[in-house]
């Protein structure tokens, strides 16, 4: 893990990882001031939750050869600030830490299968936020296994669009060589359920959730 960081640091990603990143906090800022909703304390956690996700990231159980992999519950911070903000914050950021993979390990064949494989995929994760009005003891599973499902639809699109050689010699058609391959999503899925499990893990997210009062306001 520590190579991998340090490899990163001395590469051109790390340099597009922090144009990313500047450019997505001076998006925020612009859209704090036009929206009154994005307060000082969501675009800390967005900050943190990000970063949070990004290093988890790097701490991958395993890896498949033609791109994805399994890790060790990096989507969870992002998911919680989804679920704790709603759709659209949750959407923000997805879409931010989608761009962040892209950069980190790409595999890009093209640009529409960039887009589906990376800032979109990756974007679903905001629809956990439609699942925070559920009581938190099963919401946020809800909102895990939602984001779970959709990125896993938007992987196999990819496969068999733009992906269907890799079928070749197989056996199996275009369509359930993706389904199998992209499988791999539900075990990252399986390691974020087993996690929030986790008593102090929950208490934690749960408190990333604002006041009522401000929960109201949005």
């Amino acid at each position: 893990m520590f190579e991998k960081f340090a490899d990163f640091a001395q590469s051109w990603t790390a340099w597009a990882t922090v144009i990313v990143l500047v450019v997505f906090a001076a998006a925020m800022i612009v859209v704090m001031r036009k929206n009154p909703k994005w307060t000082t304390q969501m675009l800390t956690n967005a900050a943190l939750c990000l970063a949070l996700s990004f290093i988890l990231s790097y701490i991958k159980l395993f890896e498949l050869p033609q791109g994805g992999s399994v890790t060790c519950a990096s989507l969870l911070p992002v998911i919680a600030f989804a679920y704790a903000y709603g759709l659209a914050p949750g959407l923000v950021v997805g879409f931010a830490y989608g761009l962040l993979q892209m950069i980190q390990d790409p595999w890009i064949v093209g640009f529409t299968q960039a887009m589906l494989d990376y800032p979109i995929a990756f974007g679903a994760i905001g629809l956990a936020g439609l699942a925070r009005k559920l009581p938190s003891k099963y919401g946020f599973v809800v909102g895990i296994v939602l984001v779970g499902v959709v990125r896993f639809v938007c992987h196999t699109i990819s496969g068999v669009v733009f992906f269907a050689s890799y079928a070749d010699g197989t056996g199996l058609s275009p369509l359930v060589y993706s389904l199998s391959y992209n499988s791999f999503v539900f075990v990252d899925l399986a390691i974020d359920l087993v996690v929030i499990a986790i008593p102090a893990v929950r208490r934690a997210l749960d408190r990333m959730r604002p006041a009522p009062a401000a929960h109201a306001a949005q």
